[in-house]
C-alpha cells in the first residue's frame, strides 16, 4: 500500500496464554527464551478423566500448555445468569472479557463511542458442550437451543458485538489454523472499504480437559515427546495449546487524529487457497503459499529485501517447516539483506485458531521494541531447510532491529484445508508527546463497575497504576477515565490535586459512591451566621469561571442594598472577625448563593435544600422563593434590623438539664438544636454568664460564641416586628426545590414559604437543625453538600447521624479550607457526579490526549460444568469393523517365532498357506479400510486418497494398521501403496521379513 490513505494501524493488543495473562507477560517469556508448555502429573490427568491404562502407555505424551481461570467468568458484567454462565463455551466467555478489555486499551467507551465497530472473530470447536451435553438438568432447565447457542462458534463474533453494542459488521471467521490472521486481513477489508471505523480481530482456542495430554501416533502432526522445535534438525511434530489473541485496528489516519497508540501498521495482507494442488486436504503446498507471500508483498509496496523479519507458521513437523521455508525462497528471493525467520511455537506451542493472530501480536512487539527474541528449541538447523548460503538465517538468539530506518516484518498463518494467510507490517514512529501542560486545578477522577466489590478492585488497580506512574499526568488520567471507560452502575469520583494525594485517596477509600439503583438525592445545607472568614471565596473565584461570574452578579445585587461595597471585606486586608451583623449576614449571602448556582451551573442538581438560620434565606432564594433582587434586600433589611436589637450573648452547650431554670420563664432560651448533643443558648448577657459559670462548676463542656447580640430569642422581637412590614409589601413564590424548614424541621409548606410572618417569626424561634437532618434521613437523602466556608455544617450532620450513620453517608464541602478552595469545590463536584453521571466534568478531566490506565478488573465467579474427555460413545460398543478384525487375527498362530501375538496372522508356509494367509490379511485390511471409508473402499481397490481420505486419516489409518499386525508399518509404505491390495503386499512382506522394496 504506497498509500498511506489505505495504512491499517493496530492500536491495541490484547492476549491471554499459558503463563502469559497478556501482552507484557507474553513479550517477557519470549524475550526470556521461555517454554511455557510443561509435564501434567498422573493426578491432573486423572481428574481429567484420562483412564490409567491410556496414561500408563509409553506413548502417551504428558504435556500441555494450560491457561489458568478458565472456570472463572464475571457472568454478572455480561448479564448472564449463573445457569446460563455455566454453560457458555470457555472460548466465548474469554473473549467477551478480552474484548471489553481490547477496548479499553484503545480508551475507546462502545456505549458512548460513535464509531461503528466490527468484529472478526473466530474460535475451536466447543469441546466444553460435551460435557454440558452430560448435564441433564441443565439441558432440561435452559433449553437445547440456549446449551446449543452458548457453544457454537456461529455466535461468538454477533456474541460479542451484542453484550458490547458494537455496531459495526460481525463476522466469524473459520479457516483452521490461519483464522486469526484471516480474521484480521477480513478487519482490514472492512475497514479499507469504511464498512467500520474500527474492528476488532482475532480467535481463541481452549480445548478442555486442559491437562489430559495425548497419545503420539507416529507420522502424525504431534510430537512425541510434548516438545515444538521449529526449523530444528529433530523437528517431530508441534504440540497444540491454548491461547487468545485480539488486536484492534484503524485507518492509520483516524490512530494519528485520535492519537491512539500505534503498535505497528499493517501495510498489506492476502489470503488464497492451495485448491487442489497438493497430496492430499490436509497437506500444505509450497505454491500456495508462494502465490499469498506474492500478493502481500505486492499489495504492501514494499520491496523484498526491505523485510528484516518473517514470523512464520514455524510448527515444528519435519514435512511442514522445509515447505514454508522453500516458500519464502521463492516468494522473498534469494538475493539481499539478511531476513531472519522465527516461530513463537517453541514458546506457546500450537495455538491452532489463535496461532495466527498470537504470531501478529508477537511481530508487532518486535517492531514497537526493535527487537527480535530468540526461536526456542533449536540445537541444529534443520538441513533440509537449506539456508546455508542463503539471505535467510532462523533467529536462535535474540537480536535488535535497526534503530535508524522503518523495519518491516512479515507474518504467516496457514489453515489445514489450504487457506493461507499473509500480514505485512511496519514499524510506526510515533512522534514523541508533548509533556502534559500541567493542571491549573484539581481533577477529578471517576470510575465505575457493575458492583461495589469490582468498584473497589477498579481502585486498588488505580492506584496501584498511578503509584507506580509517579511522572505521570493527572489530567490525563482523569481525561482518560472520564471519555475512555464505559459509565457501569456502580460508580467513584474524587477530586485531587496531585497523584500523590489521589493515591492516598484511592488507598484509603476516601472516595464519593453512587449507584444507579440507589438514591440519587444531594441535599445542599447552607452554613449561617459566624461561619464567615476573611477573603472567603477570592481563591476560587481566581480560579473556577462559574463561580467568579456568579460571585460578580451577586455581589453587584447585593451592593445595591447594602451603603457599602462587600469586597471591602473579600480583599487581602479585609476583615471579618468582630464585623457587624449588617455584614456579615450580606457577604455571607453572597458567597453561598454564588456557591450554590455556581454548583448548579455544572450540572450538580440539589433534590433539598436547607440551612442554618441566615442560611435558610439563601436556600429560599436558590429554591426560587425569592428573586435575586429581593433576596439582596430582605437580607440586608434583615441584617441591619437584627444589629439594632438590644445586645445579647449566645452560649453552645452540650446538653439543657443543668440550665432548666434559667431556660423556664428566665433570661434564656434555646436558640438552636443543633444536634443531640449540641444545644445554643441565647439571652442577655447576664443570663449567658450564669449559665458559663453553672457549667463550668458542673464539668459541662461550652463554648461562648462570638456574636454581639442574641439571636433567635425574644431580643430579636423588635426587629422582628419590623422586619414583617418589610416583608409584607415583597412578593414570595412556591419553592422549584424542596426546602427543610429550619423552625419545624419538617418540609417547608408553600404556605409558610409564601407567608411573610414565616420568615419574621424565623428571627425570634428556635432553630432546629436535628428535626432537619432526621427528616432528610428518613427522605432517604445520605449525601449533603455544605454551601458555605469550612466544615461547621457537615460536623453537624455526621454529629447528626452518629454512629449509626447510614454507611453510605457522604460529604463535601463546596469551599472547604481557605488554602483548597478551589479542591473543595471540585471535591463536591465530585460528589455530584457520582450521584448523577451527566454532570459536567469538563472542566476539571480535560487533556490534549488519553493515556494507558488498568482495564476492568473483573469480579469473577466459577461457573464451570466438568468436561468429558473427547467424544464420548455408548458403552460396550466397539469401533466399526473392530469385531471382524480382532476374531479375524485371532484365528491365525503368532506371527514369528517369540511371543504369541493374539492379534496377528499366522506366517506364510507353503504356496497354497500363502495364498490363503494373503487372503486373510486383504480381508482384515479390507475391514480397516472400510472402517475409515466405507464399503465402497474394498470394492474399487483404489488408492486411500483417490477415495477420499486425507493425510489426518491417513494417519489414524497407519496407526490402526500397526496395532492391528504388530508391525513397524512407515507412512512412506502407506503412501506408496495405499489401496487395499497394495497395503496387503506390504504387510506380506513384512510379515515374512522380507523388504518392501527393491
Amino acid at each position: 500500500m504506497e498509500n498511506d490513505d489505505e495504512l491499517i494501524a493496530i492500536v491495541a493488543m490484547e492476549c491471554r496464554l499459558p503463563q502469559a495473562d497478556g501482552v507484557d507477560e507474553f513479550w517477557q517469556r519470549l524475550v526470556n527464551g521461555e517454554s511455557v508448555i510443561r509435564d501434567l502429573t498422573d493426578a491432573e490427568m486423572a481428574a481429567a478423566g484420562v483412564p490409567a491404562g491410556q496414561r500408563s502407555r509409553s506413548d502417551y505424551v504428558k504435556r500441555a500448555g494450560t491457561l489458568d481461570g478458565i472456570a472463572e467468568f464475571d457472568s454478572s458484567y455480561f448479564g448472564y445468569s449463573s445457569r446460563e454462565a455455566d454453560i457458555l463455551d470457555v472460548q466465548q466467555r474469554l473473549m467477551l472479557e478480552s474484548s471489553v478489555s481490547l477496548l479499553e486499551r484503545a480508551n475507546i467507551d462502545p456505549q458512548r463511542t460513535d464509531q461503528r465497530i466490527g468484529v472478526f472473530a473466530g474460535s475451536g470447536m466447543s469441546t466444553y458442550l460435551f460435557g454440558a451435553l452430560r448435564r441433564n438438568d441443565l439441558v432440561e432447565s435452559l433449553g437445547e437451543m440456549v446449551v446449543r447457542h452458548g457453544n457454537d462458534k456461529d455466535f461468538l463474533a454477533t456474541r460479542i458485538s451484542y453484550k458490547l453494542n458494537l455496531r459495526g459488521p460481525s463476522v466469524n471467521v473459520q479457516t483452521a489454523c490461519s483464522t486469526g490472521l484471516v480474521a484480521v486481513h477480513s478487519a482490514v477489508q472492512s475497514l479499507l472499504l469504511s464498512e467500520c471505523d474500527a474492528a476488532i480481530a482475532g480467535a481463541v482456542y481452549v480445548r478442555v480437559p486442559q491437562e489430559a495430554g495425548y497419545q503420539y501416533q507416529v507420522g502424525g502432526v504431534l510430537s512425541p515427546d510434548g516438545i515444538c522445535r521449529p526449523f530444528d534438525a529433530g523437528a517431530n511434530g508441534t504440540v497444540f495449546t491454548n491461547g487468545l489473541g485480539l488486536v484492534l485496528l484503524k485507518r492509520l489516519r483516524d490512530a494519528i487524529a485520535d492519537g491512539d497508540d500505534v503498535q505497528a501498521v499493517i501495510a498489506g495482507s492476502a489470503v488464497n487457497n492451495d485448491g487442489a494442488e497438493k497430496v492430499s486436504f490436509t497437506a500444505p503446498s509450497v505454491s500456495g503459499q508462494v502465490a499469498v507471500l506474492r500478493d502481500a508483498l505486492e499489495i504492501s509496496g514494499v520491496k523484498q529485501t526491505d523485510i528484516s523479519y518473517i514470523e512464520a507458521h514455524g510448527t515444528g513437523t519435519a514435512l511442514g517447516d522445509p515447505i514454508e521455508i522453500e516458500a519464502i525462497k521463492q516468494a522473498y528471493g534469494l538475493d539481499g539483506a539478511p531476513c531472519g525467520i522465527g516461530s513463537l511455537k517453541g514458546n506457546f506451542g500450537h495455538l491452532n485458531i489463535a496461532a495466527g493472530i498470537v504470531g501478529l501480536i508477537k511481530a508487532a512487539l518486535v517492531l514497537k521494541h526493535k527487537y527480535v527474541p530468540p526461536t526456542v528449541n533449536v540445537r541444529e538447523i534443520n538441513p533440509a531447510l537449506e539456508l546455508d548460503g542463503s539471505r535467510y538465517f532462523v533467529t536462535t538468539e535474540g537480536r535488535p532491529l535497526d534503530g535508524d530506518t522503518d523495519n518491516w516484518a512479515g507474518v504467516s498463518a496457514f489453515g489445514m484445508g489450504g487457506t493461507n494467510s499473509h500480514v505485512i507490517l511496519k514499524s510506526f514512529e510515533q512522534a514523541p508527546a508533548e509533556p502534559a501542560e500541567p493542571a491549573e486545578g484539581p481533577s477529578i477522577l471517576t470510575f465505575s463497575a457493575r458492583s461495589e466489590a469490582a468498584l473497589r478492585n477498579q481502585a486498588v488497580a488505580l492506584a496501584e497504576h498511578l503509584a507506580a506512574h509517579p511522572d505521570g499526568s493527572l489530567a490525563e488520567y482523569a481525561y482518560t477515565l472520564r471519555e475512555g471507560r464505559t459509565r457501569h452502575p456502580h460508580r467513584a469520583s474524587l477530586a485531587a490535586v496531585d497523584l500523590k494525594e489521589a493515591v492516598a485517596r484511592l488507598k484509603a477509600g476516601r472516595y464519593h459512591q453512587g449507584a444507579e439503583s440507589g438514591s440519587r438525592e444531594i441535599a445542599f445545607v447552607f452554613a449561617g451566621q459566624g461561619t464567615q472568614r476573611a477573603g472567603m471565596g477570592t481563591v476560587l473565584a481566581a480560579k473556577n469561571k462559574h463561580f467568579a461570574r456568579r460571585f460578580d452578579e451577586t455581589i453587584a445585587v447585593v451592593n445595591d442594598h447594602t451603603g457599602f461595597d462587600l469586597r471591602t471585606y473579600l480583599g487581602p486586608d479585609g476583615k471579618v472577625d468582630g464585623i457587624d451583623t449588617s455584614v456579615a449576614q450580606p457577604l455571607l449571602f453572597a458567597v453561598e448563593y454564588a456557591l450554590a448556582t455556581a454548583l448548579v451551573d455544572t450540572g450538580v442538581r440539589p433534590r433539598y435544600l436547607f440551612g442554618h438560620s441566615l442560611g435558610e434565606i439563601v436556600a429560599a432564594t436558590v429554591a426560587g422563593v425569592f428573586d435575586l433582587p429581593t433576596a439582596a434586600a430582605l437580607v440586608a433589611t434583615r441584617a441591619r434590623l437584627m444589629g439594632r436589637c438590644e445586645p445579647g450573648a449566645m452560649l453552645a452547650v452540650d446538653r439543657l438539664e443543668p440550665f432548666a431554670d434559667l431556660l423556664d420563664s428566665g433570661p434564656l432560651v434555646v436558640a438552636a438544636t443543633n444536634s443531640p448533643q449540641q444545644f445554643v443558648l441565647s439571652g442577655t448577657r447576664d443570663g449567658i454568664e450564669t449559665a458559663a459559670a453553672r457549667a463550668a462548676d458542673a464539668g459541662i463542656h461550652h463554648q461562648r460564641l462570638a456574636t454581639s447580640h442574641a439571636f433567635h430569642s425574644p431580643l430579636m422581637q423588635k426587629a422582628a416586628d419590623e422586619f414583617l412590614e418589610f416583608l409584607r409589601s415583597r412578593t414570595f413564590h412556591a419553592p422549584r426545590i424542596p426546602l427543610i424548614s429550619n423552625i419545624t424541621g419538617r418540609l417547608l409548606t408553600e404556605y409558610e414559604a409564601r407567608n411573610p410572618h414565616y420568615w419574621a417569626d424565623h428571627l425570634v424561634r428556635t432553630v432546629d437543625f436535628a428535626g432537619s437532618v432526621e427528616t432528610l434521613r428518613e427522605l432517604g437523602v445520605s449525601r449533603f453538600i455544605e454551601i458555605g466556608a469550612g466544615r461547621a455544617m457537615s460536623n453537624l450532620v455526621r454529629a447528626n447521624l452518629g454512629s449509626g450513620a447510614d454507611p453510605a453517608l457522604q460529604l463535601a464541602q463546596a469551599l472547604g479550607d481557605r488554602e483548597h478552595e478551589d479542591e473543595s469545590f471540585a471535591d463536591a463536584v465530585a460528589l455530584g457526579w457520582a450521584t448523577d453521571s451527566e454532570v459536567s466534568l469538563e472542566e476539571y478531566a480535560s487533556a490534549a490526549r488519553m493515556v494507558p490506565l488498568p482495564t476492568y478488573a473483573f469480579e469473577r465467579q466459577r461457573h464451570w460444568v466438568e468436561p468429558t474427555l473427547g467424544f464420548s460413545s455408548d458403552s460396550g460398543t466397539c469401533a466399526v469393523g473392530e469385531s471382524a478384525v480382532t476374531s479375524a487375527v485371532s484365528a491365525a498362530e503368532p506371527a514369528r517365532g517369540g511371543s504369541p501375538l493374539d492379534d496377528a496372522p499366522a506366517p506364510m508356509a507353503s504356496d497354497d498357506d500363502s495364498d490363503e494367509a494373503t487372503e486373510e490379511i486383504r480381508r482384515i485390511v479390507g475391514k480397516i479400510f472400510e472402517s475409515f471409508l466405507g464399503e465402497s473402499a474394498v470394492a474399487a481397490d483404489r488408492g486411500f486418497f483417490e477415495l477420499g481420505g486425507n493425510s489426518l486419516m491417513a494417519i489414524q489409518m497407519i496407526n490402526k494398521l500397526r496395532e492391528t499386525f504388530e508391525l513397524d508399518f512407515s507412512v512412506r509404505d502407506f503412501y506408496e501403496n495405499s489401496s487395499v491390495s497394495g497395503t496387503t503386499n506390504v504387510i506380506k512382506a513384512l510379515l515374512l521379513e522380507e523388504p518392501a522394496y527393491v
